[in-house]
């Protein structure tokens, strides 16, 4: 089972299909054979497999399938098709060392599993936990329960609404647009969210089952202007909009005020105003935020292991009684994490702003502070290390502590600050390049001036 997992994570990291196979055969020889099956299956959808890998995955498939008990997995209702659905299946082992991975099986929307009659999996003699998720519908959880030399059995799954999904229809228009190929993708506005596209029908409509909030539509045809508006999606169960898109030499289009649904007299809602343009587009905002706040997360957790062992390294040293030289490999340990925790802050901080349309101003601000902060840092180091070279540690005194351990308070502090400084002035950087791809070109003109008895030159323009 070791070999099973080595070769699962390496398919995971490199995506080498021979991996996949082998993590099979492992699967095989320790028992899991609905784990093999599964990998074969993928494993037989992988482009370029060899053709004699090929008919090995398929000769193994078939004889590990008749092995198992087939499992024919049908959704009801039939709309379920329209979203897709995700199987999940885990063995309900009573031995706490059988750690098999759950079996992950995916539909995507219109997958021909929900037309031809269901899905079967084959699964193992033993208890299973089955799992069925799909948006917009209540998470189904069963247990099935397989007997060795058992038939194969069918089994109807019916998934229930989630009353806290909102139904959002919208009818795109005009006919030209549609047969152009119009597209409407929905996006929901919070960071890491993924587009959701919606399949328009031939009359230019589409339906989706949506979580409540602000969600950016965008609509974009050939020949017609792309379209882009939040929709905000509230108490109401259901809400229409209609789009109608326009030739690249016509105004925007305007959407119209969502449909309350008629169970309860309501006033009309007044569509909403235009958004106000953004400098740099909200999807690479987010990408850059999300980057930034990412990259923070491993320094951060590498500043904070360098800084407890070297924490605990001169506290050792200290109790031990060593000289000053022996201390110092353990205060270049602890002055490097709390650089790298500081750096981890700036990039979070960098990230935080990022991810809102904020103006120039506020970057070059952010550029100023890391600047201060690393220059501080960098004298503050300077000194302290001229201190040292001269033998002056000893002089060194603070509100709870003095010579060596206050020489250590001041080094890690320098570190945070020059870290912090360093980190904010890549952040900042990086947001003001990403910001000025994007901005207007600015226009400028100069022109005479004559005022009284004097004259000059005037620059006007745009910055």
């Amino acid at each position: 089972m070791e070999a099973a997992e080595i070769l699962e994570d390496l398919w995971a990291s490199v995506h080498e299909p021979r991996d996949l196979f082998n993590a099979a055969l492992a699967r095989v020889a320790a028992g899991h054979r609905a784990h093999a099956i599964r990998y074969w299956e993928t494993y037989l959808l992988l482009p370029g497999i060899p053709a004699d890998g090929r008919e090995q995955a398929l000769a193994r498939l078939k004889k590990a399938q008749a092995a198992t008990v087939g499992v024919n997995l049908k959704l009801v209702p039939a709309a379920v098709s329209e979203v897709g659905a995700t199987y999940t299946l885990r063995r309900a082992a009573p031995d706490l060392k059988d750690s098999r991975p759950p079996v992950v099986i995916e539909l995507p929307p219109g997958a021909p599993e929900f037309s031809a009659g269901g899905r079967t999996v084959y699964l193992d003699a033993g208890k299973w936990e089955l799992k069925v998720e799909a948006r917009g519908y209540r998470t189904a959880v069963q247990e099935l329960a397989i007997k060795p030399g058992q038939s194969g059995f069918p089994k109807e799954i019916v998934l229930g609404p989630d009353p806290m999904f909102r139904h959002a229809s919208f009818q795109i228009g005009p006919p030209e647009a549609i047969s152009a190929g119009a597209t409407v993708t929905l996006q929901r506005m919070t960071a890491a969210a993924q587009p959701v596209p919606c399949p328009l029908s031939s009359t230019g409509a589409c339906a989706l089952k949506l979580e409540p909030g602000d969600w950016e539509v965008v609509v974009s045809a050939p020949g017609f202007q792309r379209y882009t508006e939040k929709v905000s999606l509230g108490a109401q169960p259901t809400a229409s909009f209609a789009v109608a898109l326009v030739p690249t030499v016509a105004p925007p289009p305007v959407i119209t005020p969502p449909t309350p649904t008629p169970v309860a007299a309501a006033p009309a809602t007044p569509a909403e105003l235009p958004a106000k343009p953004e400098t740099v587009p909200r999807p690479i905002r987010l990408k850059l935020s999300t980057a930034l706040v990412a990259s923070g997360i491993p320094i951060f957790i590498g500043g904070l292991a360098l800084g407890v062992t070297g924490s605990n390294s001169f506290q050792d040293g200290r109790t031990m009684g060593n000289s000053s030289a022996e201390l110092l490999p353990s205060l270049r340990m602890r002055s490097a994490g709390m650089g790298l925790v500081g750096a981890a802050v700036g990039l979070w901080t960098t990230g935080l702003t990022a991810e809102y349309d904020v103006k120039p101003v506020v970057w070059y601000s952010e550029l100023g502070v890391g600047g201060a902060f690393l220059l501080s840092g960098a004298i503050w180091s300077a000194v302290g290390t001229s201190r040292w070279n001269r033998n002056e540690v000893p002089k060194f005194h603070c509100t709870n502590s003095e010579g060596i351990d206050c020489f250590a308070s001041h080094r890690m502090a320098s570190s945070f600050f020059l870290g912090a400084g360093a980190a904010l002035v890549v952040g900042s950087t990086l947001g003001i390049l990403v910001q000025r791809k994007y901005m207007k070109p600015r226009r400028t003109a100069l022109s005479p001036y004559f005022a009284g008895g004097g004259a000059g030159l005037v620059l006007q323009g745009r910055f």
